[in-house]
Order: structure tokens, then sequence, then C-alpha cells
């Protein structure tokens, strides 16, 4: 399976990441591309359900609507980077993604 198909599986929300990842481990070339956007879209997640279980716990339920926003604008512009085939990270926060999963996602 090529790095596109992978990469774009990635952006289904939840079990579309751990379907692409099983798939990434299986494939032996390890496509950058696929490896990229794995990392994009873990963090995506990891950040929107963290930020909403904080929220909810700081009884921030004010905030709930524009963090979500924002986090579906982050998963559009990773999803719409992928279809392109380009490795550009999501605004601010892909560049930390890219780091900080680098060891987890080879």
């Amino acid at each position: 399976m090529n790095g596109k198909t992978i990469a774009l599986i990635s952006y289904i929300p939840f079990i579309g990441w751990l379907i692409a990842f099983i798939l990434y481990l299986e494939n032996n070339t390890k496509d950058s591309l696929a490896r990229f956007h794995l990392r994009q879209t873990l963090g995506i997640q990891i950040m929107s359900i963290g930020g909403s279980i904080i929220l909810g716990f700081f009884r921030l339920y004010f905030l709930l609507g524009p963090f979500d926003l924002i986090c579906f604008a982050l998963w559009i512009l990773g999803l719409l980077s992928a279809l392109k085939e380009k490795e550009k990270p999501v605004f601010y926060v892909g560049p930390y993604f890219q780091e900080c999963f680098k060891n987890f996602i080879r």
C-alpha cells in the first residue's frame, strides 16, 4: 500500500489511525509521507481529546465549542495536505507533533 493511501486512512478518527499505523508497520518501505501524517493525526487527536477533558474538568464549557472548531480546522488542513501529497505541518502545533512523536513513529 502506498504512502498517500496510508496518510489518508490515518485521518479517519481513532480506528482509521490505528489501521493506518498497522499498515505502515507492515509496509517495508516506511514511506515518509505516511510517517509524517501519522504523527500529525496522532497529535491532533490527542490534543482534541486531552483539551476537551481538561476544559470539561475545569468547567470551561464555553471554550469547548471554539476549541473543537480549532481542532476540526487543523484536521481539515492536515487532510488537504495529505490529499496533495505534501508534508506540510498543520498550523502552529504541527512541528511540535513531528518532534514529539519522532521516536514513536519511525
